[in-house]
């Protein structure tokens, strides 16, 4: 079989100020002028030009001018983009808004680089192609640790092998007591798609089917509505960070027409608990841009398209008495959650008064299929220091915009400093 010959000319369009170009005229945008750089974990740890924001842009510009070989230089190209945490932060920095983790998801796509542990990747697609073959696998995963087979595997040092890292490193995360949205919802005898909703809900991979208490918060703060809860429906954004642009496209209008058939002409908010999810629905207009019929159509969703904070004015809460004080995680994957971020300060501020303390992690924050299962990704130190940053701060709480970030971050804390806590933010919204 013929080689596929690297090009970045029929990359997907990225976003920007004044909208959608492609990714040779996004970064010819870049100045160089160093407000990015400091402002990136994985150049913090690394210390070199070329593992910055502004050095990965340079390698794209150079690679989409045809100015370097990508034969000569694949090797660096590759380590550079493998250690991108994909946080936004960059993006945050710029003047410009250069969606930076978009260049080096076309670099990964156009070499055709795949860093995810390759039984990872086939399982997490199951969730979108086969979810309820993929619900079985998750309840005999369950059983094996209920069971004590995971430990004695651990015991054992058969998940120190470089090809079950991943294993150990899920278990680590994941909560004891799994279950599943699905389950949750048959117990408590709730209809995932009821005849007159008043609103979607597209739950996070990790509502849906890793932390149970997650899906039970947001369910709350959704009583007041009727919602529809799309069970088993893919965003595309697994498919849209992990290689293939096809199949994400697939899968975003999939997402469209679901929206258009349940909603109808009443134009249903789209809700979500994850704020990965949240802003690539609100990037949905770009991937479209070359198509002006779904373009229109994406622009419609984007409008409709709500994170889960925004609900919070329905259920008002007594002010909480803070033991310690709290921060906000509000890092993201590829585009910074302005509004859901500051709507989110918002509300620590109320319930935590002056013990909230300013402060936007810089950690690897990171949808279906974690850049902390990637070998060599740099997360592991990202969360090290951030941990180091939470002691020193001696803050005991800190509340995520993400599920897998606060799985990932209460992990780290465990190992490190035990006495801080990391949860998602609906739990502070939501009654007990």
């Amino acid at each position: 079989m013929k080689k596929k010959s690297f090009s970045l000319s029929s990359a997907l369009p990225v976003g920007g100020p004044e909208g959608a170009r492609s990714v040779k005229e996004s970064v010819d945008y870049c100045t160089r002028c160093n407000a990015c750089v400091q402002s990136c974990p994985s150049y913090l740890l690394q210390q070199e030009e070329a593992y910055s924001p502004r050095g990965r842009n340079q390698i794209v510009r150079l690679l989409a001018e045809r100015k370097i070989k990508f034969s000569d230089n694949a090797p660096l190209a590759q380590d550079v983009t493998r250690t991108c945490l994909l946080c936004a932060r960059c993006t945050a920095a710029c003047a410009g808004g250069l969606p930076m983790a978009d260049h080096v998801l076309a670099l990964r796509r156009a070499a055709g680089w795949d860093f995810l542990p390759a039984p990872l990747k086939m399982l997490l697609r199951l969730c979108g192609t086969r979810p309820k073959m993929f619900e079985r696998l998750l309840v005999l995963l369950h059983i094996l640790r209920r069971t004590g087979a995971v430990r004695l595997l651990r015991v054992c040092g058969i998940l120190n092998l470089p090809s079950l890292r991943w294993v150990r490193h899920a278990d680590d995360i994941l909560p004891r007591r799994g279950k599943t949205l699905r389950r949750l919802l048959k117990k408590q005898g709730l209809p995932a798609a009821p005849e007159k909703p008043d609103l979607l809900y597209l739950p996070s991979f990790e509502a849906q089917y890793a932390d149970a208490e997650l899906a039970r918060a947001v369910l709350c703060l959704l009583q007041d509505k009727t919602p529809h809860i799309l069970l088993g429906t893919p965003s595309g954004l697994f498919e849209y960070i992990y290689g293939d642009a096809s199949l994400s496209l697939l899968q975003a209008k999939n997402i469209l027409s679901a929206w258009e058939k349940l909603g109808g002409k009443r134009k249903l908010p789209l809700v979500t608990d994850s704020i990965e999810i949240y802003g690539f629905l609100k990037h949905f207009p770009v991937l479209f841009a070359a198509y002006p019929a779904w373009h229109k159509r994406a622009l419609a969703l984007a409008g409709k398209v709500q994170f889960i904070t925004e609900l919070s004015g329905a259920r008002r809460t007594e002010k909480t008495a803070a033991n310690g004080f709290c921060a906000l995680d509000a890092s993201s994957v590829l585009y910074p959650p302005a509004d859901a971020a500051e709507k989110a300060r918002k509300i620590l501020k109320t319930h935590f008064g002056k013990n909230f303390v300013e402060c936007e992690y810089s950690r690897f924050v990171t949808p279906a299929g974690g850049l902390a299962f990637v070998r060599g990704a740099r997360a592991e130190e990202a969360a090290l220091e951030n941990v180091k940053d939470v002691a020193r701060r001696q803050i005991t709480q800190v509340y995520c915009l993400s599920g897998l970030a606060a799985l990932e971050l209460d992990a780290a804390l465990r190992r490190h400093y035990p006495q801080a806590r990391a949860r998602h933010i609906v739990h502070i919204q939501a009654k007990p």
